[in-house]
């Protein structure tokens, strides 16, 4: 009985219809499993393996089916078999009055994740806090509505166009669908600046922060997007530009199309793959960014490959929490992980201790990092 319960629960998980509480369970489970047992895989081996476990599972539910031999099928078989087990393991415990493994006493002050939050700045100084319940907004026709047609309390005159201002907080994130149907996906701590209606002659826009860019193609009427340091014109194609204050680099990614990045010194066309770094104004092209970790925000993941100052300053600004390390940390250590950006603070912290040198505490709003 209760080993069919598991199968109906790990059933649930492969089809996405676990509830939040199953799948940061059974996820952080399995990401521990695969980084102890196996911890000299490389980042695509390991999502490869984890596909493989998640095929061998689909097949064990159906006896008639049979799997055929395959590259590291035994670890693939071994792994599905000890989720398997788990998973019973797993379901029995959330039957019970605990409902989630207890946390150290050092999370007792856990941390929720951010969520959809930003303000509206309209041209003659108006603010709208932008309601949470909804995931972003659009212009059309100089009007300013939700992303379902709810109309915004406020709106430019018919006819005019206006600069407004969509302002996310740290541990805020929004989308607007711009007046010729662009769409940018702004991440935490970011603002875009931007006209109620385009001119005829071109599309212009302002970014602090980080924000993902899928441009409406039109070869008559450019596309900038101006940041600290740079220009990026585009006619339509995806990017993503990161360009953070407080960060001593602005990274425009390229995934779809063809940008021109122009400094004040330099102008340079990127190809799909490649990302443009500007430090100081002095303008370098790169072949090997991880897309898949460029974009991992706006797709509602995390995905580190890095050291674990550049880690925990994505990790205050999407938790709105401070970060202070203690004597004797290794600031060089680097993390390599994944984990859904709607888990609470405590998961991602227990899963950078299993991988690295490294403890936690969380008290109220600030973390410390202890060696």
């Amino acid at each position: 009985m209760e080993a069919h319960k598991a199968k109906r629960l790990l059933k649930k998980y492969l089809a996405g219809n676990c509830t939040e509480e199953e799948k940061a369970v059974l996820e952080t489970w399995y990401l521990q499993r695969n980084l102890e047992e196996f911890p000299d895989l490389n980042e695509a081996d390991r999502l490869q393996d984890m596909e493989e476990v998640r095929l061998a599972l689909e097949k064990a539910y159906n006896p008639v089916r049979r799997m055929k031999p395959r590259h590291r099928l035994a670890r693939v078989v071994a792994a599905a078999m000890v989720l398997l087990a788990a998973g019973i393991v797993l379901y029995v415990y959330m039957q019970k009055d605990a409902g989630t493994p207890q946390l150290p006493a050092r999370y007792a002050n856990d941390v929720d994740p951010g969520g959809n939050k930003a303000v509206l700045t309209l041209a003659d100084g108006k603010t709208i806090n932008l309601s949470s319940d909804k995931e972003g907004i659009m212009v059309s026709g100089g009007a300013l509505t939700y992303d379902d047609g709810t109309v915004l309390p406020e709106n430019t005159p018919e006819g005019i166009s206006q600069y407004v201002a969509l302002t996310t907080p740290v541990g805020g994130q929004y989308r607007v669908v711009l007046p010729d149907g662009s769409k940018v996906w702004l991440n935490a701590a970011s603002t875009l600046r931007y006209p109620t209606r385009f001119t005829a002659k071109e599309r212009k826009v302002e970014v602090s922060g980080e924000a993902y860019f899928e441009v409406a193609h039109d070869k008559a009427v450019p596309f900038k997007v101006n940041t600290q340091g740079q220009t990026i014109e585009v006619l339509g194609t995806h990017f993503n530009v990161s360009a953070y204050q407080d960060e001593p680099i602005t990274k425009t990614t390229l995934l779809e199309g063809s940008v021109r990045i122009t400094t004040q010194d330099r102008s340079e066309y990127l190809v799909p793959g490649q990302q443009a770094q500007v430090n100081s104004r002095h303008l370098t092209i790169t072949d090997d960014a991880d897309m898949d970790e460029v974009v991992s925000w706006k797709n509602g993941y995390f995905k580190f490959n890095g050291n674990i100052e550049g880690i925990m300053t994505k990790v205050a600004r999407w938790y709105n929490v401070e970060v202070v390390y203690q004597e004797g940390v290794d600031l060089h250590q680097t993390f390599s992980g994944e984990l859904s950006r709607a888990r609470k603070l405590s998961t991602l912290l227990e899963l950078m201790e299993i991988t690295g040198n490294v403890h936690f505490k969380i008290e109220g709003k600030r973390v410390t990092v202890m060696p």
